[in-house]
């Protein structure tokens, strides 16, 4: 080894050491001082940014001209060389991901179902196709960017003229690499900065409910890159296991610290130079265009640890109660290999995609990126692990180096199918781990934030007297020193009881900042929907709240905010026959459909024009349907009512028949001559459009979506200060 190499091991060798220093003294810092880390998160950022910026111009030149470089028949060559391996390392992660994915339940019910549910909203060709290229830089579509690459390098080989376009793009390779290097020398100040940041402000109880995913994520990918896949190379090449892991250690320590695949290539392309060159491989340019052509295609091609999307879809249907049918379940490997080209980063793009293509809710990327904190670093390491798994085979199969040794082989696939079933197998004892979303609307309650000053009382049945001589006005209002608020407690989500038998929903936390606002205390009055009218004529309350629907009746007789929502018409029905209503056919089958209503005047008239051959069973509350499935077909509500209902109601699915697009405004009624209290309704209700407080009630009562409430970080610094004498104790 000359001197030169001798250096270069050391720095390799030594590099890694230092990194992982830097690395524990972060996660130290982050320990002890929690959330002020935050402060050098720009520095950790800035490390990652720059490790980024060379990236796409060295994919983008290295593809072009190791291709480019390569005669028609060399391309062919190794076209033939390649299959295999990727064929191997392809079919080993994705049977790994099914097989502990049995581990995961199987989906229940949906709650939910909409004519979405019928339409195909996937777009695969603008991430493969290059339109525009430089969209597909600013998207971050790297397979449309490597197609380009691809398709250019191709072309190329049959150009005549070329040598001074290799030396540009070798130029700009080995740019690449030289900023890579740089900044790789400031691995240990920026890997310290990141995991002070990540260790400082990670809320540990944003990851309840996700244990055995993330289990079966980290132990899965964990095994395939240090047992399954390193385990097949020496099984079919002439490299002992140990050595492999040894001469890919400086590109798992630095790829793991930083989280970034893309730092490992030029450590993963010295280790196989080495390999191939011990294997016999020829030395001179084919050599060489062949192991960098082969590395390119390593990056877009191998990164398994991208192929992981899989899990996380399988573990999103069971979350999102998403029953995925026997064609999706097929093409969702294929789709996942496709959309999980190029960069860790590039899964972003996979998940929105593979999430609209199942239909999945909006905020699945967010469950994504709040797992990733933890995943990211299986992903990678597995996703380097598959660069030297590409690069060191592909070249020794084109060569013909290969020594194959089948039962080894086989064995080794044998062994490995075992320890990825014992992983499965030990994940479906911690299925109890496994709680869905919990923001089923009779769990919800009212934040303290909300009704904090506020003095209220709660009437559960009609009090005798109440009504007033003049319809009310906010001078009367504020003069009485009480808000008469009348409600309905059957309307979920909009107010109704929840399980600990409180008042709850979104009208009723609007009725709470409506009396705050005014200085007053609040008086809540029941109605029923037979004698609301009545009870507005006569002034027994000031506001009516609870899901109120705006018919003309309603606007003719009474004075009415402005609308606040409106839902479509749905039905709830017992979950194992909601697709056939979703369609229609349920209902236009059955000449004789039976369906429950609400006693309530405004919503009668509307189900008997969608449904004139429906026979109606009219209710005061839908609390004994899920006794009356033999009385009736269906029950008729809002979408927005009917979904809540259902989240409290296992065994039954809302559903929004395709066809039927009849939308429901929602209103609150306030007596006849009430125009003075309507229009500082109004102006007040727009006020809290402005300042993010309809959002949060809309996003908390009626999305399901937990609120976004700030928790400080368990840091050692705080607890010590806490912990000591308190102020003006003796000591």
């Amino acid at each position: 080894m000359t001197d030169a190499a001798s250096r270069a091991s050391r720095t390799t060798i030594g590099l890694p050491a230092w990194i992982l220093v830097g690395a524990f003294l972060g996660i130290l810092t982050g320990v002890v001082i929690g959330e002020r880390a935050a402060v050098i998160e720009p520095i950790g950022s800035a490390y990652s940014m720059m490790l980024q910026m060379a990236v796409y111009p060295y994919l983008l030149c290295s593809l072009v001209a190791a291709m480019g470089k390569l005669t028609p028949a060399m391309a062919v060559r190794l076209l033939r060389a390649s299959w295999a391996p990727y064929a191997v390392m392809w079919g080993v992660t994705l049977a790994s991901i099914w097989l502990v994915a049995n581990a995961i339940p199987q989906p229940p019910p949906p709650i939910l179902l909409t004519p979405d549910t019928l339409q195909e909203r996937a777009d695969l060709l603008r991430l493969l196709i290059p339109a525009n290229l430089f969209k597909a830089f600013e998207r971050n579509y790297v397979p449309a960017i490597v197609v380009f690459a691809l398709v250019y390098g191709i072309a190329i080989q049959r150009v005549a003229r070329k040598d001074s376009l290799f030396e540009v793009l070798g130029a700009i390779q080995t740019a690449s690499v030289t900023i890579w290097s740089w900044v790789v020398r400031f691995a240990p100040f920026g890997v310290f900065a990141l995991l002070a940041h990540a260790a400082g402000s990670i809320q540990p109880d944003r990851l309840a409910g996700l244990a055995l995913y993330l289990g079966l994520f980290m132990a899965t990918t964990l095994v395939l890159a240090f047992v399954v896949l390193p385990a097949i190379v020496s099984a079919v090449a002439p490299v002992h296991y140990r050595e492999l892991l040894e001469e890919l250690r400086p590109a798992f320590v630095l790829a793991l610290v930083t989280t970034l695949s893309v730092a490992a290539l030029p450590f993963v392309q010295r280790a196989a130079e080495r390999i191939v060159q011990r294997a016999g491989c020829p030395e001179g340019d084919e050599r060489k265009d062949v192991l960098q052509a082969s590395l390119s295609l390593s990056y877009v091609l191998a990164q398994l640890g991208n192929y992981f999307v899989y899990l996380l879809m399988l573990y999103a249907a069971w979350y999102y109660r998403v029953r995925l049918g026997t064609s999706e379940q097929l093409l969702l490997p294929a789709w996942t290999v496709l959309s999980g080209l190029g960069s860790p980063t590039a899964t972003v793009d996979g998940v929105v995609f593979l999430g609209s293509w199942l239909h999945m809710p909006s905020d699945l990327l967010d469950l994504y990126l709040q797992t990733w904190t933890v995943t990211r670093y299986g992903q990678v390491v597995l996703s380097v692990m598959g660069f030297g798994f590409a690069t060191i085979l592909v070249p020794l199969v084109y060569f013909r180096k290969v020594d194959l040794r089948p039962r080894r082989a086989l064995a080794t696939l044998a062994g490995g199918a075992v320890v990825v079933g014992s992983i499965a197998l030990l994940g479906t004892s911690f299925r109890d781990v496994m709680q869905p979303p919990g923001n089923q609307a009779v769990e919800l309650g009212l934040d303290r934030s909300w009704t904090r000053g506020v003095s209220f009382t709660i009437a559960r049945s009609p009090q005798p007297g109440g009504a007033v001589d003049a319809p009310p006005t906010l001078a009367a209002v504020r003069e009485r020193g009480v808000l008469r608020v009348g409600y309905n407690p059957y309307a979920i989500p909009f107010s109704y009881w929840n399980r600990r038998g409180q008042l709850a929903g979104y009208d009723i936390a609007f009725a709470f900042r409506l009396a705050r606002d005014l200085g007053v205390r609040l008086q809540f009055e029941p109605f029923a929907w037979a004698t609301l009218a009545k009870d507005l004529e006569s002034n027994r309350f000031d506001i009516a709240v609870g899901g109120i629907y705006l018919t003309n009746d309603r606007l003719q007789a009474f004075t009415t905010s402005h609308a606040y929502s409106e839902s479509p018409l749905a039905l709830i029905v017992p979950s194992d026959g909601a697709p056939s209503f979703l369609t229609g056919e349920a209902i236009t089958d059955n000449p004789k459909l039976r369906l429950a209503i609400h006693d309530d005047p405004a919503i009668i008239p509307l189900v008997r024009r969608v449904f004139p051959d429906a026979q109606l069973v009219v209710l005061a509350s839908f609390d004994g349907l899920p006794d009356m499935t033999d009385r009736v077909d269906a029950a008729v509500w809002t979408k927005q009512q009917a979904a809540a209902w259902a989240a409290a109601h296992p065994g039954f699915t809302a559903v929004v028949p395709v066809g039927i697009d009849v939308p429901l405004m929602f209103v609150d009624l306030l007596p006849p001559g009430s125009h003075e209290l309507q229009v500082y309704l109004d102006k007040w209700m727009s006020l809290r459009d402005r300042d993010g407080f309809r959002a949060e009630q809309a996003a908390y009562w009626l999305e399901g979506k937990p609120l976004a409430v700030k928790q400080v970080r368990w840091n050692l610094l705080d607890t010590m200060l806490a912990t000591g004498p308190p102020a003006g104790s003796a000591k």
